[in-house]
């Protein structure tokens, strides 16, 4: 392409430009008026086209950058408002985990106003669990500082959920009632027969050292007899749930359910020691 050619098309925007001033010019003194406001009339008409697309270019980018600013501080605030909104939700689980806590609590007091020998008890939080087949132990943030010791009976608002077998200043293993390990000395509450509430490593426990014709019955309730010298007398301990005779018709197994959800324990009340111990 020759250096012609490249200018030709300036040269005839060029000349279209000096043409169409020309006309204006012309005509504009044809009809009276001055050579100045013609020229400014023709310059006006010229240059309307690139002022009106320079203004739309410049207004649509303005808007733009407005609806950008305004998306930015919509996202801030939306981001703002999650966060409060967690932030909300979580004082309101706080809030809930302590009325619930309160009520639990509130249930281990009014047990302890029913039995006068749990007047000198103390409350205290499972912190801990080591559970497996066999073995159910808790353990509790209460230990030697607050004065309790090794066979120290302890309780939920159901009834006796164990002993203490271990203690430390700050803490201490409760064995409950499901332990293999543990026996407790109970009586019918509807008959007064007497028998020994034995662990089975399982979920429920076993009346044992019974006589084979003793009148035991689904659903009598079982409390402690206090003959053990462990747990005071007259306390929830759990019912029976299931009866079964051997073949030979001399024994029985009797399985009872203990007065507590082992999963769900969080407090406990212990007694430091028994009255006259």
């Amino acid at each position: 392409m020759t250096a012609f050619s490249r200018r030709l098309p300036w040269l005839l925007s060029l000349a279209l430009i000096f043409t169409f001033f020309t006309l204006c010019i012309s005509f504009g003194l044809q009809r009276g008026g001055s050579l100045i406001s013609i020229a400014e009339k023709a310059a006006l008409t010229m240059t309307y086209p690139i002022q009106k697309c320079i203004d739309l270019t410049f207004s649509t980018g303005s808007r733009a950058f407005d609806s950008y600013i305004n998306l930015v501080g919509t996202k801030e605030i939306n981001t703002q408002l999650k966060k409060d909104l967690a932030i909300a939700e979580s004082r309101l689980a706080q809030l809930e985990e302590a009325r619930l806590e309160n009520l639990r609590l509130h249930k281990l007091l009014n047990f302890k106003k029913q039995h006068d020998t749990l007047a000198q008890g103390i409350s205290a939080h499972v912190i801990g669990r080591q559970t497996d087949s066999l073995s159910h132990i808790l353990i509790i943030d209460c230990g030697s500082n607050q004065d309790l010791e090794v066979n120290n009976p302890v309780f939920t608002p159901g009834g006796v959920i164990g002993r203490i077998i271990a203690c430390g200043p700050q803490s201490a293993k409760v064995l409950l009632l499901v332990d293999q390990n543990s026996a407790c000395d109970v009586i019918i509450q509807r008959n007064r027969i007497r028998g020994t509430l034995q662990g089975t490593g399982g979920e429920l426990c076993e009346l044992a050292y019974l006589q084979r014709t003793a009148d035991v019955k689904v659903g009598d309730q079982l409390i402690t007899s206090g003959l053990d010298n462990i747990f005071p007398k007259g306390i929830t301990v759990g019912t029976i749930v299931t009866t079964t005779q051997s073949h030979n018709g001399l024994s029985q197994t009797i399985n009872v359910k203990p007065e507590f959800d082992l999963n769900t324990i969080e407090e406990v009340f212990i007694i430091p020691s028994l009255p006259n111990s």
